[in-house]
């Protein structure tokens, strides 16, 4: 309920709602149903148009405003169609692992999964995977994970935890389950205390390396992705620009060779209501931002 009056009180809200041509067409065509039924009232003889018109229109207008505004609620989806290109970002409140086709996992450099240690934990992205469509059972993740990286340079690493090998930032490690090709993207490193770190720059160089891959394991599915780094990683960025971050990076990668129509961007409804996301003006900020 939080987000919806959220929404209701930013500017984007009511941009869209009144001054975009649909929402004008809503209003005007309210307008112009309840003047109609004054004129037929006119003409029956129960109001008097001559008498009361002009004082009419004020409430007359305030009538349209208000059912323009109601068919326009708080949405939890946004869509934004790339000009001139066929490719398409959806930005969407909700599950990340309710997805279906590609799906961009966020994980470390030496791809760790023991949640029963606590190394990572149970409440990430990776822990809810990890239980969900494999009952906790990370053993068949890391059969899938080294089959995956067999081919991928790695360096041994000397620490009291966790796996002693450790990739670049941006190796891509595909975990198949349920139909849905998971894609693990190391996008952060573990420190001395265990805990995951990453960057605007690891960001950015783990998207470029995200887009080839997916280019030439994937199956031209919707792919789907969270914000990357924003919540364990650490990254001081606002939600809306790692939205815009990801979305351009996404682009500029298909502009010669597209492997995916659609992109959508998970938001955690968590993080929709802790950090005011309003996908009205991620919508707004999308078509200032994006260049194709």
């Amino acid at each position: 309920m939080s987000y919806f009056f959220r929404s209701i009180a930013t500017r984007s809200f009511w941009k869209y709602a009144l001054l975009t041509p649909a929402g004008a067409s809503r209003m005007f065509a309210a307008v112009g149903v309840i003047w109609t039924f004054i004129e037929l009232l006119d003409f029956f003889g129960i109001y008097q148009q001559a008498q009361y018109s002009k004082f009419a229109i004020i409430p007359v207008l305030g009538a349209g405003i208000l059912f323009a505004v109601l068919r326009v609620r708080p949405v939890s989806r946004i869509v934004y169609k790339i000009h001139g290109r066929d490719l398409t970002i959806e930005v969407k409140i909700g599950d990340l692992l309710d997805a279906a086709g590609g799906v961009v996992i966020s994980s470390n450099t030496t791809f760790d999964t023991d949640i029963a240690s606590g190394l990572i934990s149970m409440n990430s992205l990776q822990g809810q995977f990890a239980t969900r469509f494999f009952e906790g059972n990370t053993s068949e993740i890391d059969n899938q994970i080294v089959k995956s990286l067999a081919q991928h340079p790695s360096i041994q690493i000397n620490r009291p935890f966790g796996k002693q090998f450790e990739y670049e930032i941006g190796t891509v490690a595909q975990v198949n389950s349920h139909g849905n090709a998971y894609y693990f993207l190391a996008m952060s490193k573990l420190n001395e205390q265990r805990n995951a770190y990453s960057s605007v720059e690891m960001i950015d160089a783990a998207l470029r390396q995200l887009w080839p891959f997916v280019r030439n394991q994937g199956e031209m599915q919707d792919l789907a992705i969270p914000l990357l780094g924003t919540g364990r990683g650490r990254v001081g960025l606002l939600r809306k620009k790692m939205i815009e971050k990801i979305a351009q990076s996404f682009v500029d990668a298909s502009r010669d060779a597209p492997f995916a129509k659609r992109l959508i961007i998970y938001v955690h409804p968590s993080d929709a209501d802790n950090f005011e996301i309003n996908l009205f003006e991620v919508r707004d900020y999308l078509s200032q931002s994006i260049h194709s």
